[in-house]
C-alpha cells in the first residue's frame, strides 16, 4: 500500500514539477521512565513521518507530514507555492541516480524487534539490580537508581526519487539510561550507565551494568584539583563524546565549501599523528548510525577518513560531492525527513592501537582519568576548540589513583591533542550510539580548577 502511494505521488508529481523525492520513516516506540528502583511509567506509539521535497529549476521546496496522502493533489499545490518563493540555489544539481547495489537490515536485530513488555520490564529490572550489585557487596548505607529510561525503536525507512531510485529498509534500537546513587558516612556517589545500540546482546549489557556500579563507588567525596597542566586519560565512551562534538563536522564537505572548518585545503595533508585513523563505517556492528544507504538513496560504504594521520576523504552528500566535482561518499544525513540532507559521519571509528585504560594510568606522572563531562557541547568544530567539565574524575600521581575529582574545565585544541600531545590511544574500543572509541591519553592539557 505505501509503495502504491509513493509511485502515485511522484506520478502526479511529473507534471507539476520537475524533481520530487519522498523520505518515508515509520517506527514503533517503547518507553519506560525509571525513578528510585522503579518503573513509574511506559508508553508505546505508532509514528510515520513524511517528507517529500521537490524542484523547479534551481529553486527546492519541502513539505513534512505524519503519513502519505490518497490523493496528493493539494499535497502538491502547496508544495508548488513553496518552491515558488524560495530563493534559487545557484548550486542545486539535481537528484541522484545511484545504481550500486545496497545492503539491508544491517541495524535491524529480531530480538528487539520481537521483544514484549513484559521481557523488556525484566531486562530493565535486572540491569537495576546489576548495577546495584557492587555496592550492596561493598556494605554501603543505601544504594538506589534515582532516575533513568529506557527506550526500543522498530522502524522501517523508505526512499524513493522521481530518478528511479528505490530504498527500502528495516531498522532497530535499545537505549538504556540509568544513573545509580550510593551513599556512605554521609557522603554519596553517583554514575551513569549508559547501553545504546542497534542490536541487543543482554551478557554485554549486563557486563557494562556491573562495571558502571564498580565505578560509582569511586566517586565519594570528590573535590576539585589545583589549576594548571594535567595529562588527561578519556575513557572509552567519552572519547566518542569529544571526538563526535570537536572534530566529527569538520569534515563535511559543506562545512569545508562554507569555510567553516579547519580541514579546508588539507585534503591529503599530514593532520594528526601517525598514530590516528578515523573510519566512518556504516556497517558498524551495534552502531546506531549504520546503514546500507544514506538518506539519498545512495549505497554506504566503509572509508578511512583519516589514514594514519592523513586527512584522505571528506564526506558528502550528492549536494556537496557535484559542487566540489566528486561522488557522493553516501553521507548525505538528514535530520528529519523533509530536511536537506547534510553530509556527516553514519559511524565514528577511532582505529584502535595498543594498551588500556590501566595501562596508561600506570604511566602517568600527573593527570586526570575522566569518566563523565558535561558541557562537552560547547566545543567548537569550527576551531577544534574542546571545553568539558569534568564531573568523575580521578587524580593519577605516579600511576597511582590519589582521589576523586569533579568540578574542574578541561579545554585545548583538538588537533594539538591528536598530534604532539597524543600520549596513547587504546585497543579497548566501546560502541556507544554512533561511535565506536578506544581509550584515548592527551598530555599537557589546560585545567581550571580551584
Amino acid at each position: 500500500m505505501i509503495e502504491h502511494l509513493v509511485d502515485k505521488l511522484i506520478e502526479k508529481a511529473k507534471s507539476r514539477v520537475d524533481e520530487l523525492e519522498v523520505y518515508l520513516a515509520k517506527s514503533k516506540t517503547r518507553s519506560f521512565t525509571i525513578a528510585n528502583d522503579r518503573i513509574i511509567e511506559s508508553s508505546s506509539t505508532v509514528d510515520m513521518d513524511v517528507g517529500i521535497r521537490g524542484s523547479i529549476g534551481r529553486k527546492t521546496g519541502a513539505i513534512r507530514l505524519n503519513n502519505l496522502p490518497e490523493n496528493p493533489d493539494r499535497i502538491l499545490s502547496l508544495l508548488v507555492s513553496i518552491i515558488k518563493s524560495s530563493p534559487e540555489d545557484p548550486h542545486y544539481p539535481g537528484l541522484p541516480v545511484d545504481t550500486k547495489p545496497v545492503k539491508t537490515r544491517v541495524a535491524c536485530d529480531e530480538k528487539i524487534a520481537s521483544m514484549s513488555e513484559e521481557e523488556i520490564v525484566e531486562f530493565l529490572e535486572y540491569t537495576i539490580n546489576k548495577l546495584k550489585e557492587p555496592a550492596l557487596k561493598h556494605g554501603v548505607d543505601s544504594v538506589v537508581v534515582t532516575e533513568g529510561m529506557l527506550y526500543t525503536a522498530t522502524g522501517e525507512v523508505l526512499f524513493a526519487n522521481s530518478k528511479g531510485v528505490f530504498r527500502r529498509d528495516e531498522k532497530t534500537g535499545l537505549m538504556t539510561w540509568l544513573v545509580v546513587n550510593t551513599s556512605k558516612a554521609g557522603s554519596s556517589s553517583d554514575y551513569s550507565f549508559t547501553y545504546a545500540k542497534s542490536v541487543f546482546d543482554a551478557r554485554e549489557a549486563e557486563k557494562e551494568a556491573l562495571e558502571s556500579g564498580e565505578r560509582a563507588l569511586l566517586f565519594f567525596n570528590s573535590t576539585p584539583v589545583e589549576s594548571g597542566e594535567y595529562d588527561i586519560v578519556f575513557e572509552p565512551s567519552i572519547t566518542g563524546l569529544i571526538l563526535s562534538y570537536s572534530l566529527a563536522p569538520a569534515f563535511s564537505g559543506l562545512n569545508i565549501l562554507e569555510n567553516r572548518s579547519p580541514l579546508k585545503n588539507k585534503i591529503r595533508e599530514k593532520v594528526f599523528s601517525e598514530e590516528v585513523s578515523i573510519i566512518d563505517d556504516p556497517l558498524l556492528h551495534g552502531g546506531t548510525g549504520s546503514r546500507g544507504f544514506d538518506d539519498e538513496g545512495i549505497a554506504t560504504y566503509t572509508k578511512r577518513v583519516v589514514d594514519k594521520g592523513v586527512f584522505s576523504i571528506v564526506l558528502h552528500s550528492y549536494y556537496t560531492a557535484r559542487r566540489m566535482n566528486t561522488e557522493s561518499t553516501g553521507n548525505g544525513l538528514r535530520g528529519h525527513p523533509a530536511a536537506q540532507p547534510l553530509p556527516g559521519f553514519t559511524n565514528l571509528v577511532l582505529e584502535p592501537r595498543s594498551g588500556e585504560l590501566e595501562d596508561f594510568i600506570r604511566d602517568v606522572k600527573k593527570g586526570i582519568v575522566v569518566y563523565e563531562v558535561i558541557g562537552y557541547w560547547m566545543s567548537d568544530p569550527f576551531t577544534g576548540n574542546v571545553k568539558a567539565t569534568v564531573t568523575h574524575g580521578l587524580l593519577v600521581e605516579n600511576g597511582e589513583i590519589v582521589k576523586p575529582v569533579k568540578g574542574v574545565v578541561i579545554g585545548g585544541n583538538i588537533y594539538e591533542w591528536l598530534s604532539q600531545n597524543l600520549g596513547g590511544i587504546g585497543r579497548d574500543n566501546v560502541t556507544v550510539m554512533n561511535t565506536s572509541t578506544p581509550t584515548l591519553w592527551i598530555k599537557n592539557v589546560r585545567v581550571a580548577g580551584k
